[in-house]
């Protein structure tokens, strides 16, 4: 029994329609009409009661959709196994990620790349930006999501969104009453800031804000995680500025306002090491620079995968 016979069946008992179901495999009514005959005559019975108003599937018919949907997703699946392992797309690509920075795209990256390589594996490490490029510098990583300005040598980068800085705020009448805030008004509140890394620039990012707004908060509470400054601030212990990304997790006793006094966006992006060729991360590194909003640094990453 040929797989192209099972495909044309799929199509005719999806559409119940032989014209609809030619065009959709691209060949012609008669010659699709042929195979599904040849199809009949192989398994003798009918698998469709034809009539000039209708085409219904019998039961027979219905009973052998349900089994060729199964045998044509396995066939495929075994072409793409096959072509990966051709390919050295076998293995486990280990990927490093902040949740605050990746959020906006490592789910639809890990859709696209799974859906392109079923054969490859994931480790999914939330580590702090410092933790990342310290994994990555030992290959324990293969590629990192973060928040970073200043990163190592020895490293390729993709900036993958850029995303403002906003207030995480108490939910407090308050706050609540307002749609933005500014600097100012915020600076006898804690502010509560990630840990200063040398390799990890987003402690210098919010310090840069304040500047900017010529604001000094009064005190600062550092925290390793951001997320954790953001547990602080529902707990009401002080405020925390942080990328607007963050805004999608909706955390308890927390509110997001925009910075009305100053504008400052901050990039995420994706890093490995150059001289790390595997062939899953140039894969995932396509995947992720590839989302349907456009990621900046996708012709940077393809260049350097071409290297």
């Amino acid at each position: 029994m040929e797989l192209r016979k099972l495909k044309y069946f799929i199509a005719t008992a999806e559409e119940l329609h032989f014209r609809k179901a030619a065009d959709l495999v691209n060949v012609t009514q008669p010659a699709l009409s042929k195979q599904i005959h040849e199809l009949e005559e192989e398994i003798g019975v009918p698998l469709f009661d034809r009539t000039k108003r209708k085409v219904e599937l019998t039961p027979a018919g219905r009973v052998f959709y349900e089994r060729a949907r199964v045998i044509l997703d396995s066939a495929n699946k075994a072409l793409h196994e096959a072509r990966g392992v051709g390919r050295g797309l076998v293995g486990t690509v280990r990927i490093g990620f902040l949740s605050t920075a990746a959020m906006k795209v490592l789910p639809q990256a890990l859709a696209r790349f799974r859906a392109a390589i079923p054969t490859a594996e994931v480790d999914l490490w939330e580590l702090s930006p410092e933790e990342q490029m310290d994994h990555l510098q030992k290959g324990f990583l293969d590629v990192g999501i973060l928040i970073a300005e200043i990163l190592d040598e020895g490293f390729e980068v993709a900036e993958l969104l850029r995303t403002r800085l906003v207030a995480a705020l108490p939910d407090t009448p308050e706050f609540r009453a307002m749609s933005e805030v500014s600097l100012k008004d915020l600076a006898s509140y804690t502010s509560i800031v990630p840990a200063r890394h040398s390799r990890h620039g987003f402690y210098e990012m919010v310090m840069e804000a304040y500047q900017k707004a010529r604001v000094k908060p009064e005190r600062i509470q550092v925290v390793r995680m951001i997320h954790t400054g953001i547990q602080l601030v529902g707990a009401g212990l002080g405020i925390s500025l942080v990328p607007e990304a963050f805004n999608c997790s909706q955390p308890s006793g927390v509110i997001f306002r925009p910075l009305a006094d100053v504008h400052q966006e901050i990039a995420v992006v994706a890093t490995w090491r150059h001289d790390n060729c595997s062939p899953l991360l140039r894969e995932f590194i396509r995947a992720l620079t590839s989302q349907g909003c456009g990621a900046p640094g996708a012709d940077n990453a393809e260049a350097s995968l071409r290297r």
